[in-house]
């Protein structure tokens, strides 16, 4: 059987089942001893996914008719991006956030698929490429986004993450 991946649009329709994929996440990672995205476990949700939802700028993935995950790609900097990048005047990058995959789905290069679906459309509305930030500790992460040829660009230490105070890792990809 041949996989056959898509990325949506999500609509609103969809927020609930954002919701619950958000949830999930937090929940997960909180089960793992972190403190990374606790917020969503309390009702605060400081990416505003549903207006980000209505803006048009959080996706998810399906493969053969079953969710895998979700992303957000945010045109403009978020307050969080530009403390992190420093002010982008060119609006070239789509920053990536809240790269998501199933915990069922994890594991099977979904992740993979996500990120290049990223990576396309980024490319197809002509952006100069992606970027993204992660937590420094994080191996699985920096690995992932190393081997989908994210070019590690700095590590801010000591960022203020309202949950933690921790060191971040700042990726880009480049359209070429």
């Amino acid at each position: 059987m041949k996989n056959n991946f898509t990325l949506h649009q999500a609509k609103p329709e969809n927020i609930q089942m954002i919701d619950k994929l958000l949830k999930e996440t937090a929940l997960w990672l909180k089960s793992k001893g972190s403190l990374q995205w606790n917020g969503i476990l309390e009702g605060k949700d400081n990416h505003d996914t549903v207006s980000a939802i209505n803006r048009g700028e959080v996706f998810y993935g399906k493969l053969n008719d079953e969710i895998v995950g979700m992303l957000i790609l945010w045109d403009q900097q978020s307050k969080w991006d530009a403390d992190l990048w420093g002010e982008d005047q060119g609006n070239d990058f789509y920053y990536l956030h809240r790269l998501i995959i199933k915990r069922d789905k994890a594991g099977k290069g979904n992740s993979h698929l996500m990120i290049n679906a990223a990576k396309e459309y980024a490319q197809d509305k002509q952006k100069k490429g992606l970027r993204l930030d992660c937590i420094a500790g994080n191996e699985v992460l920096n690995h992932m986004y190393l081997k989908e040829k994210f070019e590690f660009i700095q590590c801010k230490e000591d960022f203020n993450a309202e949950e933690q105070l921790n060191d971040f890792n700042l990726y880009q990809y480049e359209i070429e």
